[in-house]
């Protein structure tokens, strides 16, 4: 009987430090994550070029959607709906970037080719994200998702 309860502590006790182990590993990632965040911002503020901007505000949508995707698995709906506020924010500002540009998309598709094909896979990744949160906290993925299709379909009209 000693020799159960003794086996039934130590997994007990693995079990706990993995978890641990686990969330520290997350925490260094979620760190590099942000850090990244920072400097493509940053790299927004400097760039002039549209083509270049998009391509710009397309990595930092890709970087606020794992996040985003993190706070529904941390069970942080604030923190979500933050995120997800500030994707949409940022690939609106993709899209006026590039329909603002005089460039004509048929012509030079440069710019809103990688937009187009970058909204197609986070809708997928919207997609998602939905079907693995609670129902409660759907909406917000939904309006983010119906936002992402409606840019993409008029940059897709546009090529």
């Amino acid at each position: 009987m000693r020799a159960i309860q003794r086996i039934s502590l130590v997994l007990i006790v693995v079990a706990v430090s993995s978890c641990a182990i686990h969330t520290n590993a997350l925490r260094g990632q979620f760190d590099k994550r942000l850090e990244r965040l920072q400097k493509e911002r940053a790299k927004l503020n400097r760039q002039t070029d549209p083509v270049d901007r998009t391509k710009t505000q397309i990595n930092v949508a890709e970087i606020l959607l794992s996040l985003a995707s993190d706070a529904i698995k941390s069970g942080e709906p604030e923190v979500l709906d933050k995120r997800l506020t500030e994707y949409v924010d940022t690939i609106r500002d993709a899209h006026e970037t590039m329909m603002k540009s005089g460039r004509d998309a048929h012509k030079k598709p440069k710019g809103f080719k990688e937009l187009e094909i970058a909204l197609r896979r986070q809708i997928r990744m919207l997609d998602d994200l939905s079907r693995t949160v609670t129902f409660d906290h759907r909406d917000p993925v939904e309006k983010a998702k119906q936002e992402a299709s409606d840019i993409r379909e008029d940059v897709f009209r546009a090529l």
